[in-house]
């Protein structure tokens, strides 16, 4: 039968000393080891020895509730065998086992494994009692036998099993993962096992590791035998079809980021992360499997390094480790040697920065749902990470689903092309932790709450199985904000609002989270209007409170682009012409311009915003909008009231009509012309930038953009731009732009908006001098046409020999 035992001390629990308490993250231990630990404590908390969540004790670990299902299940459990004193596990099985007794079909581990911590007592234990320890020793536990295959392997010769394996007695058996890989000929066996005892030692006190117990020679093949988990973060994604919540993100990440960068400080590579090798342990935690081993069962006679001489035992490529082409760094594709690219500084290998990589892709793969580089050969990976240093497409696919900005940038770092630059795994453990912090922490499965399940017994319920027990109904809030859940907010808000919970509906809505967000500011980031809605049902909703950056809700709203958000906040009296950075800074309107939301900015602009406003950096809306390259938002803002910013010099010199001209925005400028008045038009229209007008600009046509710059030309002038204005580095005008260009068609509407063909410029010269002197033969012919004087005396003077030269001054042109 189960026998419940702390997992600390492996002792029966009893009704005393021994008593089951639990702390508040639901695991529970005796009341002798709980005691002993909190007087090492320097203050009234004590961290979990399993999982490290800190509980508030008090003076005393008597404060501390007791577990009443394990209790019950002492009071009706009957003697218990005095074999059972010395136990490694929560719970152990004195039931005989015969070798008959194999479930071949049960996935759920067999055996679940002690704390890391407690590695040396346990063993101690186990070798006192005939037991075993949480880590098995192979060289004892020589029976083997392999009883289904399990999951699949894109390596030839590698197969996974769930096991069986025991001593000889047949008292001592574990259910276990077997990796059987076939051993090739060429292959130093001896090596091998060498180093995966190495890999065995080097990992046995790491934590969120599947535990690699060690290898054993099985005919021609060699059996890896590891921990049997329950699952993986791949069947899980697959189960929520093919994406995670944001809640499973950031706890599987930072199990997965404590896991390699401890077997970073132990010295281990992983070099194979990916979802399928990331498992779930008995209580749902992820842990890393596989690490290391693709360096040791490479290919024992690669190409590669037969042809460029280096030693077989520490050569490392795509080829021989057979890794997963989705996943794999940049410097994985090349072989550990200096690389031929003389700008490729950081090609050093496969190193701990390539994990980094593996897990940014995997990071992707989990928030998105879509395997990085989908439906691309190994070859066009290869193009796309080495030669072309792409990311994913997919990683752009990341923002937009509810991903904090934080974890985002992250992602994009563990992307980074040079090895150096990527986050560590400890600074990626960090990141996750902060953001846990936001949600709160659902009582994990307890060994001794796990037990009173299985046992099937009537008990009271745990006070830890009760939310209104000592639940933070703000975190909770905020957690519900995250996921989205309408109904669970609006059931929440309801229960405060009417007094059934001890927050108040004020509390519960003025609460930051540790980036200093309401869930109000969770609600607008999301982009639902219902969350907002929800709300702002309630009088003590502050629709314009501050984060701890000073932006208020609407900046949220209009980041997100949902119009129907900031539709809700203005109807409530959301501030439209508010300024970030107390006052001082942007207005909310050059938010929305900045993220170019054009039913969002015609939201704010009806509501009373300011299309004209002015920054501290003398940015216009205006600017703001044309900078980014978003027309239909500039539109919006031109049709509003903004025409008066295209006047507006920013701190470059530029108005927002330069910016038009420099990005040939023909759109805006025509609709400019059309909505604007007389007097907003003459005020812009020639301001000078350090080039020249918006006309000069205009007029100076870039290949590929001559389209648009004769449209450009064709709309200012007929807006009654100034043609005699020069550009400030050659002094031209557009005319003598155009004739140097031999731009015929530009000329043509230059002359037919009424331009004078023998404008003179800065140097007391006409465009035809200027096409004569650049053998812009078919201009000259156009000008001389157009009326064009060429009995100029000082002309001839001054360039007749270039004139002859460029066959241009002949009888027909005199």
């Amino acid at each position: 039968m189960k026998v419940p035992c702390c997992s600390v001390c492996q002792t029966r629990y009893n009704e005393e000393e021994r008593v089951p308490l639990l702390l508040q993250c639901g695991h529970g231990f005796c009341k002798e080891c709980l005691s002993k630990m909190f007087l090492a404590c320097p203050d009234t908390t004590l961290p979990c020895p399993r999982c490290r969540h800190v509980s508030v004790v008090g003076n005393s670990v008597q404060a501390l509730k007791k577990n009443f299902a394990v209790l019950a299940l002492l009071s009706s459990s009957g003697p218990i065998p005095s074999s059972a004193g010395n136990l490694d596990c929560d719970y152990t099985d004195d039931e005989d086992e015969d070798g008959d007794g194999d479930d071949d079909g049960d996935d759920v581990e067999y055996h679940r494994r002690s704390s890391r911590g407690s590695l040396a007592s346990s063993s101690s234990a186990a070798a006192a009692g005939g037991g075993c320890g949480p880590v098995i020793e192979v060289g004892v536990h020589q029976d083997l036998r392999l009883v289904r295959r399990i999951g699949e392997s894109r390596r030839a010769g590698v197969e996974m099993w769930a096991a069986v394996i025991g001593s000889g007695g047949g008292r001592c058996r574990h259910r276990v993962a077997a990796k059987k890989v076939v051993v090739p000929e060429e292959t130093d066996v001896d090596w091998v096992l060498g180093q995966l005892e190495n890999l065995r030692r080097a990992s046995m006190w790491c934590r969120n590791v599947c535990t690699f117990h060690g290898a054993m020679r099985m005919e021609r093949s060699l059996c890896l035998v590891m921990d049997k988990c329950c699952g993986s973060v791949q069947s899980e994604m697959q189960r929520n079809e093919g994406r995670l919540t944001l809640e499973q993100i950031l706890r599987y990440g930072a199990d997965i980021a404590r896991g390699v960068a401890e077997l970073h400080a132990a010295g281990v590579v992983c070099m194979n992360l990916k979802p399928s090798n990331l498992l779930l342990d008995a209580s749902g935690r992820a842990v890393v499997s596989d690490y290391g081993l693709a360096g040791i069962l490479k290919k024992p006679s690669c190409r590669k390094a037969r042809s460029e001489g280096d030693s077989l035992k520490i050569h490392s490529c795509m080829e021989c480790t057979m890794l997963s082409p989705n996943y794999a760094a940049p410097e994985a594709w090349e072989p550990v040697k200096k690389s031929l690219n003389l700008f490729w500084d950081d090609a050093i290998g496969i190193s701990a920065e390539s994990d980094a990589w593996s897990f940014g892709c995997t990071l992707v793969e989990m928030c998105t749902g879509s395997i990085p580089w989908a439906g691309l050969s190994a070859e066009e990976i290869y193009r796309a990470v080495v030669k072309a240093r792409k990311l994913p497409p997919q990683y752009a696919s990341v923002v937009g689903v509810g991903i904090p900005g934080e974890l985002w940038k992250m992602i994009g770092e563990c992307l980074q092309f040079k090895a150096s630059k990527r986050p560590t795994f400890n600074a990626m453990l960090a990141t996750f932790l902060r953001h846990l912090k936001e949600i709160p922490r659902s009582p994990p499965a307890s060994p001794d709450n796990d037990f009173a399940k299985i046992s099937g017994l009537p008990t009271e319920p745990s006070p830890v199985s009760d939310p209104e027990g000592f639940q933070d109904y703000s975190n909770h809030l905020h957690q519900l904000m995250s996921a989205g859940d309408v109904s669970g907010v609006r059931d929440l808000l309801i229960k405060a609002a009417s007094g059934k919970i001890s927050s108040s509906i004020y509390s519960l809505l003025e609460a930051q989270n540790a980036e200093g967000q309401t869930a109000l500011h969770l609600a607008c980031r999301r982009g639902s209007a219902e969350l907002v809605e929800a709300i702002l049902e309630y009088k003590e909703a502050n629709v314009d409170v501050l984060d701890k950056d000073g932006d208020p809700p609407l900046v949220f709203a209009l980041a997100a682009g949902s119009p129907e958000c900031v539709r809700a906040l203005i109807r409530r009296g959301a501030n439209v012409r508010s300024r970030l950075r107390e006052g001082f800074g942007p207005s909310v309107a050059h938010v929305c311009a900045y993220h170019g939301q054009p039913d969002c900015m015609r939201e704010l602009l009806l509501a009373g915003a300011d299309p004209n406003a002015v920054d501290d950096e003398g940015e216009s809306v205006l600017h703001r909008a044309v900078a980014k390259k978003y027309s239909d938002c500039a539109l919006v803002i031109l049709e509003n009231g903004g025409c008066r910013s295209m006047a507006v010099l920013n701190s470059k010199n530029l108005t927002p009509l330069h910016l038009c001209v420099a990005t040939w925005n023909v759109t805006v400028v025509k609709r400019w012309v059309e909505v604007a008045t007389v007097e907003e038009i003459a005020d812009a229209i020639d301001i000078p930038s350090p080039v020249g007008t918006a006309l000069c600009m205009a007029a100076a046509v870039k290949k590929d953009h001559e389209f648009e710059g004769r449209e450009l030309v064709q709309t200012l002038l007929a807006a009654g731009a100034d043609p005699t204005a020069q550009d400030a580095q050659h002094g031209r005008t557009a005319l003598h732009t155009a004739a140097m260009a031999n731009d015929v068609e530009l000329v043509k509407i230059i002359l037919e908006a009424g331009v004078d063909v023998n404008i003179r410029n800065v140097h007391n010269t006409i465009p035809l001098h200027v096409a004569l002197a650049r053998g812009a033969k078919s201009c000259v012919g156009l000008l001389l046409s157009a009326g064009a004087n060429c009995n100029l005396q000082v002309f001839l003077q001054t360039y007749e020999v270039l004139l002859v030269h460029c066959g241009c001054l002949t009888q027909n042109h005199i």
